[in-house]
């Protein structure tokens, strides 16, 4: 009886490590060498791409679509953005995740602020600001980056108000809201 519980045993163990090498075994077949980095994480095995000291930013692409995440210099996520299209999706990640103004749903707090947005990440579609409140908190605003001034006539609407450069904020990542 002893035998036959142990040979069960052994066989159940083997079993189990071998359903759990299933995701390794399909992740080399499908030529991946490297596991990706997680969405979320406090410190992705990713390049910070801030354009602002006091933040670092990383960049997703998984089937077209880009998610922005934002992390302060201790590792708390504060803000996650998915854009595709010129379209915004704020992500429940992050301790700023009410906090995220896009074009569809703009948030008070950043159309009504008097601080300067400080420009945290760019690139040829997006750019996503911070806006440092009197109460401590950060409004992020997530926007497509307009069309190129030729398909635009320079008439039809006045020179948007440029971001303020600002170093970073008073106290870079040690706020938790």
């Amino acid at each position: 009886m002893i035998r036959h519980n142990a040979r069960r045993a052994s066989l159940l163990v083997g079993l189990i490590a071998s359903i759990a090498a299933l995701p390794a075994i399909a992740q080399r077949q499908a030529g991946a060498s490297q596991p990706q980095p997680s969405l979320g994480q406090s410190w992705p095995q990713m390049t910070n791409v801030s354009a602002a000291p006091g933040w670092r930013v990383y960049v997703f692409v998984q089937d077209k679509v880009k998610y922005i995440q934002v992390n302060d210099l201790v590792g708390t996520v504060r803000a996650t953005v998915a854009t595709a299209n010129g379209h915004f999706l704020v992500l429940p990640l992050g301790a700023d995740a009410r906090r995220v103004s896009t074009p569809t749903q703009p948030l008070a707090a950043a159309l009504d602020s008097t601080s300067p947005a400080i420009i945290v990440y760019q690139d040829n579609e997006v750019q996503l600001t911070a806006r440092y409140q009197s109460d401590g908190s950060t409004v992020w605003t997530a926007t497509a980056k307009k069309a190129s001034a030729t398909t635009t006539p320079s008439s039809a609407a006045p020179p948007a108000k440029p971001a303020t450069s600002v170093v970073c904020p008073p106290c870079a990542g040690g706020q938790s809201n």
